[in-house]
């Protein structure tokens, strides 16, 4: 809870401060109350549980997934600091509305009542509607922003229709309530509830783009600035699949023979349709969105592991997050005015000699999503695979086969970076807030590979 406080004082401070005019003052204020939050939860790991009224758990789930996403956000907010370096007078407005943001991922990982899944995702979900749209200049990002609000609206609508109907069955909002009433009433046998479980899982499955409501990414990952794009891709992804295991596997445990199957057919469709239509782009953005889909589809399949599912789930979202933050970074400095239309594979041509420590950083991101063995993201699909082979061995086939497609796309840009030449390559200034970020995210991905059990230590 002290996270959640610190990162709202600190949107505020940060926006007074940005009225005051004293903007150099704004990125370290920002990453100041992003490492005060990480503090708080790191002190908040020494009591096994921490309840406020039946409103708000913090539990070694919730500070675990909390934890990453601060890192992840912290890392976001050092990219900033060069990628707007352009703007003057709405620069608060931008980093008070991502800490907003964060406060909701922080509600989605340790609520204990519906009002605050519900408050958490619009809590998470508006301020990023604003950001999609802030280049106000270029009519993609308006798209983009429109896009995203109103299919957010539709899917908000939708999930509190299913709560509705949860309520309806079980009489109960607490999700200790709910797991009583699945135990004693018996409500999975209720029409009620199953059509209610059901909205639920429409509802969150666009929030974290899983087929069929995957149709908005795309457009909105690319129209939005490449800051932001990031920031949706990790931040928001941990968030929604957070909510996501806690609500299903925690609070819905009891019912799982019933909704599982449901899951499993959206897991294998999820990341078929993003590997297949990943093969077909041309734009990094729009491949990194639908890369990005398919490996939702690969995170669902943590959710079919039952209670034990939760580390592999935290080990894959390690790797995917630190990767993604990777890959992004690099794709900030080739494509120095964030031009949508500047955006293609080639724009990686020659880095490879003229920037080999991008390159190489970039490569080892691209592997790691592409789970090639040895590296980070292989070991994190082998915890998920092997978690979903007893009940859905099927779905495992699926997704290897769907692993062994994405290497085709994966692959484009080692083979841009390393085998297509370019006359004269341009050789970029990496800044240092960008080495910082990409050495952490390289070693942390090294790390993962050689020593995997610690991370997964990290999760009750």
């Amino acid at each position: 809870m002290k996270a959640i406080i610190i990162l709202f004082a600190t949107a505020m401070v940060v926006l007074f401060t940005g009225i005051s005019g004293k903007r150099t003052w704004l990125l370290p204020l920002s990453v100041l109350g992003l490492l005060a939050a990480f503090a708080s939860l790191v002190v908040d790991a020494q009591i096994p549980v921490i309840s406020y009224g039946g409103m708000v758990r913090f539990d070694g789930f919730g500070l675990a997934y909390s934890g990453l996403t601060v890192v992840a956000a912290t890392l976001i907010f050092v990219l900033s600091g060069y990628f707007y370096r352009g703007l003057k007078d709405t620069l608060a407005d931008h980093y008070g509305l991502l800490l907003f943001s964060m406060t909701g991922a922080l509600c989605m990982f340790s609520f204990e009542h519906m009002v605050m899944l519900f408050l958490g995702i619009e809590i998470l979900s508006i301020p990023l509607y604003v950001m999609a749209g802030s280049r106000m200049d270029d009519l993609r990002s308006s798209e983009a922003a429109l896009k995203y609000f109103l299919m957010g609206a539709f899917a908000t609508g939708i999930l509190l229709f299913g709560i509705t109907l949860v309520y309806g069955a079980t009489g109960a909002f607490e999700i200790t309530q709910i797991q009583q009433a699945l135990d004693v009433k018996k409500v999975y046998s209720m029409p009620l509830f199953n059509t209610g479980l059901l909205l639920i899982i429409v509802g969150l499955s666009f929030k974290v783009s899983a087929a069929p409501f995957h149709f908005w990414s795309p457009d909105v990952y690319e129209g939005s600035p490449t800051l932001v794009t990031a920031f949706m891709a990790t931040v928001v992804k941990t968030a929604g699949f957070g909510a996501f295991y806690k609500l299903f596997v925690m609070g819905f445990g009891p019912e799982t023979p019933y909704w599982s199957m449901t899951i499993a057919v959206l897991a294998a469709l999820t990341m078929t349709v993003g590997n297949l239509s990943a093969l077909r782009q041309k734009s990094m953005k729009r491949m990194m969105a639908y890369s990005s889909i398919s490996h939702a589809g690969y995170l669902m399949m943590g959710l079919l592991s039952g209670a034990a599912g939760s580390k592999g789930l935290f080990l894959y979202l390690v790797a995917y997050v630190m990767a993604t933050i990777a890959v992004f970074s690099v794709f900030m400095l080739v494509n120095k005015d964030d031009d949508i239309a500047g955006g293609h594979f080639s724009a990686f041509s020659g880095i490879g000699k003229s920037n080999p420590v991008a390159a190489f950083i970039l490569a080892l991101s691209m592997l790691s999503l592409a789970g090639i063995p040895i590296t980070a993201g292989f070991f994190g699909k082998f915890f998920l695979f092997t978690g979903a082979f007893t009940n859905f061995p099927w779905l495992v086939g699926v997704a290897v086969i769907n692993s062994a497609i994405s290497i085709y796309y994966y692959f484009r840009v080692i083979v841009e970076m390393y085998f297509n030449e370019v006359a004269d390559p341009e050789k970029f200034v990496i800044p240092n807030t960008y080495r910082l970020v990409m050495l952490l995210a390289a070693l942390t991905l090294i790390g993962l590979a050689f020593v995997p059990e610690q991370v997964l230590a990290l999760v009750p």
